[in-house]
């Protein structure tokens, strides 16, 4: 227990048990979810509920062929936080982190006095709705989903701001949208998911609020973003006594940052302190740095050695992964004018037109400018940039999802819209929305309902099987090395995992196919530092042994050095260096030694580099005339993005045409939802 008394306890937990109701075969032979009563004495002395739930009165509907059981997420959960406390949760996946963040929100019913926020019941007292803030990752999925192929609402922020800022301190929107650079003229169907995400932020933080509760919220944010949020976080725990829970698997540039750590293992508390009495966060005693050079914050390597203490057997996996030669090759034999690079990008440049119809709509700049980037066979290349630099644009236009002039973009030889139906099982592109498309079924269901890892993996296994294309048993080892390397359950379901389990569904399903590329655009955000290890060996493992060309776009950079052979840096569209990292330059204040409580090289330098271009944005900004009103525009609900049009107009083929749901061709048409 933390030294602080219950009387100035913010929030305050007490032996909480808590479990969900799951409806089960009733004679499944896969392992059961109900709990072992002989194994935990005290879980059947205790009544646990979901949501108003109960074993009681199940108002669940489920076939008569099927029981209800408990699966147990949360046991004897007990800790106190005071007042301006920054505690930071961490654990594996399916640990019950989430859960816990609800049930402090009050999402959750549970037994009177098992836990209480400012000193009141967390699910009864609903007036506490006002004083503490709950920030998840499902406003992507609600909010901003209505479902039937139209992923998000075509709103403008302004609209959004508007109606959240009735009786808002106006210097706190002003500080809040130049703390997160949101611009009031974006829209959110062309918003990047980081840009999305930062909308979500400034939204929830408007209203001042004493306990902040944040699930997983700074995954899609770049590092700059996520460094100014949680410095402006930790100022006002400071100056108004604020109490913070952060739960993350994001350690870049964390350490120093949190009051107190709260570690859950295996649905217990493993670790519960203020950091200053954790041994292992302690300089002088923290972990040691890999001999391979893989530098990483105190943090980050504390709760490495945490996770891998209570799963020895993933330790041995991720040891043997770097020396292990991976079994021969499933692939298929390479094109026959697969040509001297796998990723061959000639002077593009490319634009999302503006919306159709709308008088006065600005043209908007290339997304992306100039790109010419070759890449070779067995390169591994770490894709960076600020939210809305293009990233996702590029990979998705190298995997044929935008149409581009023919010859601009070549992969393996072909063009790579044009040889799309060929490209296809030579190229996996995997993407965060996987979980609003295929995971989706709309209308209110956000997955689908009640499928098996296990069976979606075998579908998927015959299939491919059913091609003729490669080895059957090296398919079937295949299997097995992502099963174990993505420590990936099979009796797990869709409907009943978390977003970091159903994650791993997504990449085994993805990488299951051998490919030649593979263009990964910030998929491992909602996996634990464990498992986003252990992917990033697999695909180092298929980089050296079949030649494979990996594409990965991401913000989460400790434990990463030593990983890519190549690192490609953009900024507005334009590529500013692609080489190896040590080359990019530094901002003078990041050049010297790294500091002992710092993260990793690589951190270092993508933050320079980010922090640079922020600044002469901003000098440019001061610099810039101010905008000239166009009394035609449309209004503000239209604006697609609050930036200036560029000198020359840019050229899209067919930027007349109408466009639908299917429609493949971002550049070269209008981005319209399934009715535009």
């Amino acid at each position: 227990m933390l030294s602080s008394s219950s009387a100035s306890a913010v929030i305050e937990v007490k032996n909480l048990y808590f479990s969900y109701e799951v409806a089960q075969n009733i004679n499944s032979t896969v392992k059961r979810l109900v709990t072992d009563e002989s194994a935990h004495g005290a879980d059947e002395r205790k009544t646990t509920r979901d949501g108003g739930l109960s074993l009681d009165l199940p108002r669940r509907q489920h076939e008569a062929r099927e029981e209800i059981v408990y699966k147990i997420q949360l046991r004897d959960i007990s800790l106190e936080l005071p007042r301006g406390a920054r505690c930071l949760m961490t654990g594996s996946n399916g640990s019950g982190k989430s859960t816990l963040l609800n049930i402090l929100g009050g999402k959750h019913m549970v037994s009177n006095g098992d836990v209480c926020v400012l000193s009141r019941k967390a699910f009864e007292d609903t007036a506490l709705a006002n004083e503490v803030a709950l920030l998840t990752g499902n406003w992507t999925r609600t909010v901003a989903f209505v479902g039937h192929g139209v992923p998000y609402q075509a709103m403008a922020v302004q609209t959004l701001i508007d109606s959240h800022s009735v009786g808002v301190d106006p210097a706190r929107l002003e500080e809040l949208i130049a703390l997160l650079g949101v611009k009031r003229g974006w829209n959110l169907t062309a918003a990047s998911d980081g840009q999305r995400r930062r909308v979500q932020i400034l939204l929830k933080l408007l209203r001042p609020f004493k306990v902040l509760l944040l699930d997983e919220i700074t995954t899609d944010l770049d590092l700059i973003v996520r460094q100014d949020l949680l410095a402006w976080l930790k100022k006002e725990c400071d100056d108004k006594a604020v109490t913070v829970v952060y739960c993350t698997h994001i350690f870049d540039g964390l350490d120093g940052w949190a009051t107190h750590i709260c570690h859950i293992e295996q649905t217990r508390l493993r670790t519960n302190a203020e950091v200053g009495a954790v041994p292992e966060l302690a300089v002088h005693s923290a972990p040691a740095a890999p001999a391979d050079g893989r530098a990483a914050g105190i943090l980050f390597r504390a709760i490495q050695g945490w996770l891998l203490e209570a799963r020895p057997d993933f330790a041995a996996l991720l040891s043997a992964a770097d020396g292990r030669r991976a079994a021969p090759s499933a692939a298929r034999a390479p094109l026959a004018d697969a040509g001297a690079h796998a990723i061959d990008v000639r002077a593009l440049r490319w634009s999302y037109a503006p919306p159709a119809g709308v008088r006065g709509a600005p043209t908007l700049p290339p997304a992306l400018d100039g790109v010419d980037v070759q890449i070779a066979h067995g390169e591994r290349v770490l894709l960076t940039g600020a939210n809305g630099a293009g990233k996702s644009s590029l990979l998705r236009i190298l995997g044929g999802k935008h149409m581009v002039s023919a010859g601009s973009v070549r992969i393996l030889g072909r063009d790579a819209f044009a040889d799309v139906q060929t490209l296809n099982t030579r190229v996996a592109l995997l993407t965060g929305d996987w979980s609003r498309t295929v995971a989706c079924v709309g209308s209110g269901v956000p997955y689908q309902a009640d499928f098996e890892a296990g069976f979606m993996a075998a579908n998927a296994l015959s299939a491919l099987k059913a091609e003729k294309m490669y080895d059957d048993v090296l398919l079937d080892a295949r299997l097995a090395r992502l099963t174990a390397a993505l420590d990936l359950d099979p009796t797990w379901r869709m409907n009943a995992v978390s977003d970091g389990q159903r994650r791993r569904i997504q990449i085994l399903l993805k990488l299951l196919r051998p490919c030649d590329i593979y263009l990964m655009d910030e998929v491992t955000t909602d996996l634990d530092l464990l498992a986003r290890q252990s992917l990033l060996s697999f695909l180092k493992e298929e980089s050296e042994t079949r030649g494979v060309s990996v594409v990965y776009a991401t913000h989460i950079l400790d434990g990463l050095d030593g990983w890519p052979t190549k690192l490609l840096h953009v900024s507005a569209g334009k590529v500013v260096h692609y080489g190896h990292a040590e080359d990019l330059a530094l901002a003078a204040a990041d050049a010297a030694q790294p500091r002992a409580r710092e993260s990793g090289s690589l951190y270092r330098t993508v933050r320079a580099r980010l922090r640079s271009e922020l600044e002469a944005e901003g000098k440019a900004a001061m610099a810039a005339p101010p905008p000239v009103a166009n009394v035609e525009a449309a209004p503000s609900t239209c604006a697609a993005m609050d930036v200036e049009p560029p000198a020359k107009p840019v050229v899209s083929m067919f930027a007349s045409s109408g466009g639908s749901r299917f429609d493949r061709f971002g550049g070269a048409g209008r981005q319209v939802n399934m009715y535009g």
